[in-house]
């Protein structure tokens, strides 16, 4: 995705993410710095400002992994960060980041093969590499916002909504 004279990707999934950041961080009345201190990992580290940061001024390409800490600290759903203010099915709410991996891979998979097309040329169509399309069909690698907002624009899908699909029973991929 190309950036624009001030830097930033036109994705409305980051356009989402910092939104959502920015009204929670209004809403909790907090300093960008305090915001940023609710981003710890499991193990204790935090999220680096820097990254908080970026992320609210859309000026970085953020991941699952990163996006699934977000989402803990500040107990919101991984649907809400990406939906924005789009609705989405409440089954939706419960998906992590592995499971949104899992629904991207269907996804690709079920176009791939409805289309019938090999590997190689499904890749060309969303605008990766073999070996990063055969990680998404896997289900594996920490998947970034501007590559799943791709694959939709690829697939002419809404970025923000398609991972929340009904056509995908949400028993099928999540976990």
């Amino acid at each position: 995705m190309k950036r624009d004279d001030g830097g930033v990707v036109n994705n409305p999934l980051r356009a989402n993410i910092a939104l959502t950041l920015e009204r929670e961080r209004a809403r909790r009345g907090l300093s960008h710095m305090h915001m940023a201190e609710l981003f710890r990992t499991a193990e204790g580290e935090k999220l680096a400002y820097r990254t908080y940061i970026q992320t609210v001024r859309q000026k970085n390409n953020i991941t699952l992994t990163t996006l699934q800490i977000m989402a803990k600290g500040l107990e919101v759903s991984f649907a809400g960060l990406l939906a924005g203010g789009k609705k989405v099915p409440e089954w939706a709410h419960r998906l992590d980041d592995n499971a949104i991996r899992k629904r991207l891979a269907h996804i690709i998979d079920s176009e791939r093969q409805r289309r019938t097309l090999h590997r190689y040329e499904m890749a060309e169509i969303i605008g990766v590499a073999e070996a990063t399309y055969t990680k998404l069909e896997r289900a594996s690698g920490n998947i970034s916002v501007d590559t799943i907002a791709a694959i939709a624009k690829a697939l002419k899908l809404d970025p923000a909504t398609f991972l929340f699909s009904e056509k995908i029973p949400p028993g099928s991929t999540d976990t």
